[in-house]
């Protein structure tokens, strides 16, 4: 599908998030730091920030100790959290809100899990356990939804749903296995098959059931996030295609539309608002020494430091 023209840019937000995670000798420490901004191109050019962020530590103890995945797994969900919170504190008058990553992405990491005793953080200490923070995710992107059109763009899978699309039923499913969305998409573009110029794929539509585990079968009413649309759109003509997933059933002109109206947004082959809060929220070696001094950890060893090494 071909894009169309849009007679002003629409008002959009941004937000992303960087997340540092330092093993100490005694404790592992993280900080997370989330920025959204509301950019608009309308005679009043103008752009607001909102930063939002938290910090903290996990000490093992004799009866307690995790693995470092979940303390992963934990940051990863509070910087979702700090994203969402982050939009809605900028959203004003904005009518589209721009994700790094996948709505799926954002809905991973359901769990009736405990978090740790050991854990500690200078926020969100209101959380039990990993469903807690998981549905404050979606609430949040729930509210989002009422307000604006949210765009969630993936620079790198975590599914793929035009493979059963492209290839036909007689194609074997271990090539199938082998390939993803992006290397059948750049081999049809290489061919011919998709034009050269900016373009928008046919969408698919998700439904509950075709949810990754646990997210298929919860017992939570999932709309109006789910069904979603789901499509690849090409920024310019030598960039690849990037996935936009989008919460509920868009139609075709509604999509065309609504995608088009970014593209002056994204002259160099990804939207700028993304790269600008991306660049915005990373957190420096300085900035982290002060969290560890803030948290009263400063004083405590890596052990590596005969090495020379330093934070």
């Amino acid at each position: 599908m071909k894009t169309s023209q849009v007679s002003e840019p629409p008002d959009v937000v941004a937000s992303d998030s960087s997340r540092v995670i330092k093993r100490l000798s005694l404790a592992t420490v993280y900080a997370i730091q989330a920025v959204s901004a509301n950019i608009s191109l309308r005679e009043s050019k103008s752009c607001k920030f909102v930063i939002k962020c938290t910090s903290g530590y996990y000490i093992p103890t004799l009866s307690e100790v995790i693995p470092e995945e979940l303390v992963i797994r934990i940051t990863q969900l509070l910087s979702r959290v700090l994203e969402v919170d982050s939009v809605l504190e900028v959203i004003d008058h904005a009518e589209v809100a721009l994700f790094d990553g996948s709505l799926i992405s954002f809905l991973w990491g359901y769990s009736k899990r405990p978090l740790p005793k050991g854990l500690r953080s200078t926020g969100y200490s209101n959380f039990s356990n990993l469903r807690d923070v998981w549905y404050e995710i979606f609430k949040k992107i729930t509210e989002i939804v009422k307000l604006v059109k949210p765009l969630f763009i993936a620079k790198t899978l975590r599914r793929s749903y035009y493979i059963d699309i492209l290839l036909s039923e007689e194609t074997p499913k271990e090539i199938k296995s082998e390939v993803n969305d992006l290397i059948l998409i750049n081999m049809l573009r290489r061919l011919g098959k998709i034009p050269k110029q900016p373009y928008i794929l046919q969408p698919v539509y998700i439904t509950t059931d075709k949810l990754p585990k646990p997210l298929n079968s919860l017992n939570i009413n999932l709309s109006p996030l789910i069904p979603m649309t789901v499509t690849y759109v090409a920024f310019n003509h030598s960039i690849q295609p990037y996935q936009v997933s989008i919460p509920g059933v868009w139609g075709v002109d509604e999509l065309i539309d609504i995608l088009s109206s970014i593209y002056i947004y994204s002259h160099t082959g990804y939207p700028d608002p993304l790269r600008l809060v991306h660049n915005k929220c990373k957190l420096s070696n300085e900035e982290f020494k002060y969290v560890l001094y803030k948290l009263g950890l400063s004083t405590i060893p890596t052990g590596r430091e005969l090495l020379g090494e330093l934070l």
